[in-house]
């Protein structure tokens, strides 16, 4: 949610209109509407002048995402491997992908497995680093079935695999 869209529920929940809330706060009406609008998006100031006249506070709260056993593990696993991405990713790193892939391939059947295939086969064709990252991270139901298929094999050591997967408590 970005600040215009914040400032927008606060106009809603505090029942207050564009026009009282510039008399409120001295921010032109003019820049109260195009904030709301989402036209031009208001600084963090700006933002907390306009909610405390509103008599509103914006915060956010950090919870743990909570994934069974097998998910945390894997997820784990996948995030060390992003980790180790940082040093970046060599053409035999994308070629061992490729070929972990068909090996995935000719072991997997259904869906949505083979559309998850399909996704790895483009994120590997194209050498979309962000897009594998995002993958290798995501805790979604999406990110999960699409590890489900993960084409990693081996960018981890044997080592660098326990260290993690004892990370995770029984």
């Amino acid at each position: 949610m970005n600040r215009s869209e914040i400032l927008r529920r606060g106009l809603s929940v505090a029942g207050i209109g564009q026009s009282e809330l510039s008399r409120l706060t001295g921010v032109p009406q003019s820049k109260v509407s195009r904030y709301a609008t989402g036209r031009l998006e208001p600084s963090e100031p700006t933002l907390d002048r306009l909610m405390a006249g509103l008599g509103l506070q914006v915060s956010f709260d950090l919870a743990p995402i909570l994934m069974e056993r097998t998910k945390l593990r894997d997820w784990l696993l996948h995030r060390a491997i992003s980790r180790k991405l940082s040093a970046g990713l060599g053409e035999t790193d994308w070629e061992r992908m490729r070929r972990n892939l068909d090996q995935v391939r000719a072991h997997t059947q259904g869906q949505p497995h083979e559309r998850n295939l399909d996704r790895w086969q483009r994120i590997i064709d194209s050498r979309d680093l962000r897009a594998l990252r995002h993958v290798l991270l995501d805790p979604s139901t999406d990110g999960i079935e699409m590890r489900e298929v993960s084409p990693m094999s081996g960018f981890l050591t044997d080592d660098e695999r326990l260290k993690v997967l004892a990370q995770v408590r029984r």
